[in-house]
């Protein structure tokens, strides 16, 4: 009697839509220095995201050092991943695209945290890292800013951009904020 009963309050649980067990972000993610944040669509469940959090923590750009064990934490609400990377070295984004597929998931955008200076090349404009080899295409010219001023900006890329991206190339993003470095 007591399993029948314990089975019939867990009945509702097991059947609940999806959608109401996980909530979709309503607004940007916000990266702090260091971070990239990665937003798949389909994470409902911990258990379920530990095999993404598993393949996103192997990334040779990824830093273990500055957050638990894997270096990945998963925010199951949102569908976030949190990343600590290594500025002085290239993001994979193919890696990216790869290791979200390969654990079950689609790719909705990455947010980061970027810091280094901005340059006009071609008329087109580009932020370098600081610290390292990354450099990131704005899609509009920074008001307020010349050629060679240091910045701190907070970007958003999106899936569709990351899957026209050839490797290696100049990654196009999307700036939420952008500043002169103090």
């Amino acid at each position: 009697m007591k399993k029948l009963t314990l089975l019939f309050a867990a009945l509702p649980l097991l059947t609940a839509p999806l959608t109401t067990i996980a909530d979709q972000p309503t607004e940007p993610a916000v990266a702090k220095p260091g971070e990239l944040i990665v937003e798949v669509n389909g994470v409902v469940c911990s258990i379920c995201a530990k095999g993404l959090q598993k393949n996103l923590a192997k990334l040779d750009f990824n830093s273990p050092v500055l957050s638990e064990k894997s270096g990945v934490k998963i925010d199951i609400r949102s569908g976030r991943l949190v990343m600590y990377r290594d500025p002085k070295k290239p993001i994979d984004f193919d890696g990216i695209l790869t290791a979200v597929k390969k654990g079950g998931y689609d790719l909705d955008k990455l947010y980061t945290h970027l810091t280094g200076s901005v340059e006009s090349v071609d008329g087109k404009w580009l932020l370098s890292e600081k610290a390292g080899p990354n450099k990131f295409g704005l899609a509009n010219a920074p008001a307020g800013l010349s050629k060679g001023n240091a910045v701190t900006a907070r970007v958003m890329i999106t899936a569709k951009t990351l899957a026209k991206a050839k490797p290696g190339a100049v990654v196009e993003v999307e700036v939420d904020e952008i500043s002169k470095a103090r």
